[in-house]
């Protein structure tokens, strides 16, 4: 996905994170993510309307996803998947060996997933997200 690509994306992501977190990251945080260079973006659409987003940082040999957010009425049709699949083909061409994600310990789904993604469940976090642990996940 090209700079301006992401850009222009910007406020649509904003608008998916309100609309899937409790705690959403706004437009501004996501510019100033782009801006460092160590963001890496992917996103997916349907009918012209972007369904999800992902995103990811990039540090020598290791790669981290941040967020990945699909609209309800577009989950469980395979949305996260193709996110996660981009995501991986930007941490290899970065040169990331190994891959760390958190997920809330309650969402099942998202575990799931990132299981069949080959992704190992390492470690919790108790209380990390305030209401809700985090389980550490690594892929690599």
């Amino acid at each position: 996905m090209s700079a301006d690509n992401i850009l222009r994306l910007i406020p649509e992501f904003a608008l998916l994170e309100s609309r899937c977190f409790s705690e959403p990251w706004s437009e501004q945080t996501l510019t100033a993510s782009f801006l460092t260079g160590q963001y890496i973006f992917a996103s997916v659409s349907e009918n012209e309307v972007v369904a999800g987003y992902a995103c990811g940082t990039i540090s020598p040999g290791e790669g981290e996803v941040q967020r990945i957010c699909v609209l309800p009425e577009f989950r469980r049709r395979g949305f996260a998947k193709r996110l996660l699949d981009e995501l991986a083909v930007a941490f290899t061409a970065a040169g990331c060996e190994t891959v760390f994600l958190e997920v809330r310990s309650k969402n099942i789904a998202a575990r799931e997933l990132y299981k069949k993604a080959g992704f190992e469940e390492i470690g919790v976090r108790p209380g990390y997200y305030g209401d809700d642990d985090a389980v550490i996940c690594r892929r690599g």
